[in-house]
Formats: structure tokens, C-alpha cells, sequence
């Protein structure tokens, strides 16, 4: 609270009467002395000259700390909240605003903060906002998921599967801590992670194997194919890379002739001769054709033969099987169709 003129003036007057009433005791003190004689019947006291003559302060002087051992500072009142209480005033001496904190006893912690600078000065009606801040960590136990891991084997076909190890899950523990500012969360960070129990990986085995429906026409076993010089390469069934120059995609059928029928070029029907728009795949062009994901491999074959799909453009592709259940068997699907460099 700051010190107003009229208690700055009784601060004065009380200087004023402490000035004096030290003077008197100091002369007192010196100038008189008592001579006492145990052993005689007469006590005398002598008092030597005394000064009369006393030099007292006015009423302007301001006694300081060497003279009377007073200190006379101005304070001021501040406003200071702590934590999560109200604003409180306190009468602090004016200076730092850490002077004016210890004058309050109020102790800042290790992550305490104040949002001013604690070597700032006070003012009068000075606002002082102390945050107490508190770390406070938590670990908890949580599950490690297992991983699939897919292995192809060419010991089982396209689209056959095993699982050769089963998964198990594992576990770690994770450790949370939070800044709690006055009472309240402000933020909450991993701060570490152990794992105490690995997790054990599924291994599932992938059947990379083709089916193979191509029984290779005799005559065509021993195409002379490229590896290079086309558009494109391809790894066969033997694996085996070819090149291709011509790729044609689409709806594959199937179709079977009696033992001894000719095709449209006039070759015997044989597995690996198949019929096409030879608009499209000229007549004697050399083939190999397979589905788009490699399920199905009906392998090489020659165009040989064409059919009423040519003209309606229902299929690319008309395969010749020898008997009616192997083109059930079939059916009808896409197939990539590539004429071969």
C-alpha cells in the first residue's frame, strides 16, 4: 500500500521524538556517575557539567538507518493470483517482482512459472499471475498387433493358401506424461515405449502355381519364340520370357469338333489351335494365352480358325478343346491374348 503525505509526516514527528529521547539517554548516560562506597556511611554522586546546549532535527530531517537504526521504504499494493485461487492484495515493498513474491511467502516450484519476469519492478495495483505446474506420468500395458507375412510357394496352385505359422499378439508398455497447469491437463506426450513381449508374425504360404488346361498342340511344342523385339515381354509357364507385338484383351470361349474336323485354314482341329477374327489376329499367327492375373494358362497356339463370335465380336478368342466337359470346364473369361514377335 503506498504511504500517503500525512502518514509520511507522522513518520517525521515519531523521527523527531526518537531523535530526542536518544540525545537525552546519551547525555544521561555520560555525565552522571554515582561514586558508591560499600564500606563507608556517606554516598555521594557527582554530576559533571552538562552541555545545555542540544542540537535536535528538524522536522524535515529523515532519520536513516546509521542514525537510528529506521528504515523508511515506500511500498506499493500488488494483486497476486496463485494457482487456481483469486486475485489477493498484498502491501509488498516496491522492487522486483521476486522480492515482492518472497514478501508474500509465496514459494515457486521447480516448474512454476510467472508471467512476468521476475526481475521486472512492481507497481501499485501491479497484476502477478503465478501458474503452478506439476508432471505427472501414467504407463499403461497395450497389445502389439502380429503382422501378416504372405510367402509364395510354387507347391500349391493360384489362389491356394496356407497358414504354415499362426500369429500372436504382443505386448508393450507405454508411458503417458502429462503438464498439468494449475490442476488442469495441458498436454499429454508418449514419453517412452518397451516392448515386453515381441509379437509373433503370421506366415501364410501363397499358391503361386498355374493351372495348366494347354495340352500343347503336337505341331506347335517347338515355337520358335523372341525374348526380345516386341512391344512388351512376358514370362511364360517355364518361365521362360517371350516377346510379344501385339496384345489383344477380352472375352475368352471355348469350343470342341469331332476328332478329324478342319479348321477354317484347313488344319485338323487340334488342342492349341484356336479361332479368331483374323481381322484382328491375322490366320497362322503365333500365340500365347493366358488370364490377366495368371490363374488360367492355356499356353501357345497357332490361329487357325474362325467362328460366328468373329462376326458378332462376343469373344477375341475361341478355344478348341477335344471334349465338351473341358469346355465347361472353361466356360467363358477374360483372357490376354498376346501374338507373339
Amino acid at each position: 500500500m503506498a504511504i500517503t503525505e500525512k502518514q509520511r509526516s507522522a513518520f517525521k514527528v515519531l523521527a523527531f521524538v526518537l531523535a530526542i529521547a536518544m540525545v537525552w539517554v546519551s547525555v544521561f548516560s555520560v555525565s552522571a556517575q554515582t561514586i558508591s562506597d560499600e564500606n563507608s556511611n556517606n554516598t555521594e554522586t557527582e554530576v559533571s557539567d552538562v552541555n545545555q546546549e542540544l542540537i535536535l532535527p528538524n522536522g524535515d530531517t529523515i532519520a536513516t538507518n546509521d542514525q537510528l537504526g529506521i528504515q523508511i521504504i515506500e511500498g506499493v499494493t500488488v494483486k497476486i493470483k496463485v494457482g487456481t485461487k483469486k486475485y489477493t492484495d498484498y502491501d509488498v515493498p516496491q522492487g522486483t517482482v521476486k522480492k515482492a513474491l518472497d514478501h508474500a511467502n509465496i514459494t515457486l516450484g521447480e516448474n512454476d512459472t510467472v508471467d512476468q519476469k521476475l526481475k521486472s519492478k512492481v507497481k501499485d495495483n501491479s497484476k502477478i499471475r503465478v501458474n503452478r505446474v506439476k508432471y505427472v506420468s501414467k504407463t499403461k500395458t497395450k497389445k502389439v498387433k502380429f503382422k501378416t507375412i504372405n510367402k509364395p510357394t510354387n507347391l500349391m496352385k493360384v489362389g491356394q493358401s496356407k497358414v504354415k505359422q499362426k500369429g500372436k499378439n504382443g505386448s508393450k508398455k507405454v508411458t503417458y506424461t502429462s503438464k498439468v497447469v494449475n490442476g488442469k491437463v495441458e498436454k499429454t506426450i508418449v514419453s517412452n515405449t518397451k516392448v515386453t513381449k515381441k509379437a509373433k508374425n503370421k506366415v501364410v504360404l501363397v499358391g503361386t502355381k498355374r493351372n495348366n488346361y494347354a495340352m500343347y498342340a503336337q505341331n506347335n511344342t517347338s515355337f520358335a519364340t523372341k525374348s526380345s523385339g516386341g512391344i512388351g515381354t512376358i514370362i511364360d509357364h517355364n518361365g521362360k520370357k517371350i516377346a510379344y507385338k501385339k496384345l489383344v484383351s477380352g472375352s475368352g470361349t471355348a469350343y470342341y469338333a469331332p476328332a478329324g474336323a478342319h479348321t477354317s485354314v484347313g488344319d485338323t482341329v487340334h488342342v492349341g489351335g484356336v479361332a479368331v477374327n483374323p481381322n484382328i489376329i491375322p490366320y497362322g499367327s503365333k500365340l500365347y494365352i493366358e488370364s490377366p492375373d495368371g490363374s488360367f494358362v492355356y499356353g501357345y497356339a497357332v490361329a487357325n480358325d474362325t467362328g460366328g463370335f468373329a462376326i458378332t465380336g462376343s469373344a477375341v478368342v475361341d478355344l478348341f478343346y477335344p471334349t465338351y466337359n473341358q469346355c465347361v470346364q472353361f466356360g467363358r473369361r477374360t483372357v490376354n491374348v498376346y501374338v507373339l514377335a
